[in-house]
C-alpha cells in the first residue's frame, strides 16, 4: 500500500494558514476541525512551516497566555518533512517513527497534493489486514 491509496480515499484537502495568523486562530481551528496540525504556507503557497498541537503545548508552556497572541511564524516547525504519493506505508511509518512526527505532507515536484496523519496510517493498516485475512479465509473455504 502507498501514500498515494491513502489519499485516493481521503482526499486530498489540507488546512492551511499564513505566517501571521494568530495561535488563537489555530488552536480554534484544530478544535473546529477536530486535526491535529495546520500547514503554514507563503503568498505563493508554498509550504514553510508547520503547527501541531505540540507546537502550540511548546508554546503555552514557554509563553503561557500571552502565547495565544503569538504567530504562526513564531512557533511554526520550519524543517517540514514531507513523503510523495510512490512512498509506502512502511516507508512513511518509519519517516513518522524516526522523526517522532504524526503528519506528513504529500508532495510531488514542489505542490502539495495532501496530507496524511498516523491515523489515516492506522485505519488502512487496518483494512489491509481486514482484506488479507479474508482472502485467506476465501482461500481456506475454497480449500
Amino acid at each position: 500500500m502507498f501514500v498515494s491509496d491513502i489519499l485516493a480515499e481521503k482526499g486530498g484537502l489540507v488546512f492551511t494558514v499564513t505566517p501571521g495568523t494568530t495561535v488563537d486562530q489555530i488552536a480554534r481551528q484544530l478544535s473546529t476541525r477536530r486535526i491535529g496540525s495546520v500547514l503554514v504556507v507563503d503568498r505563493l503557497d508554498r509550504v514553510v512551516g508547520i503547527v501541531s498541537e505540540r507546537d502550540i503545548v511548546r508554546a503555552a508552556a514557554t509563553h503561557g497566555w500571552p502565547s495565544l497572541e503569538l504567530e504562526a511564524s513564531e512557533i511554526m516547525t520550519r524543517n517540514v518533512i514531507t513523503c510523495d504519493p510512490d512512498d509506502s506505508i512502511d516507508q512513511i511509518m518509519e519517516m513518522m517513527t524516526s522523526n517522532r512526527i504524526r503528519h506528513l505532507p504529500v508532495v510531488r515536484r514542489g505542490e502539495l497534493l495532501g496530507i496524511v496523519s498516523i491515523g489515516d496510517i492506522v485505519k488502512a493498516r487496518l483494512e489491509e489486514a481486514r482484506n488479507e485475512t479474508e482472502a485467506l479465509r476465501a482461500y481456506i473455504v475454497a480449500g
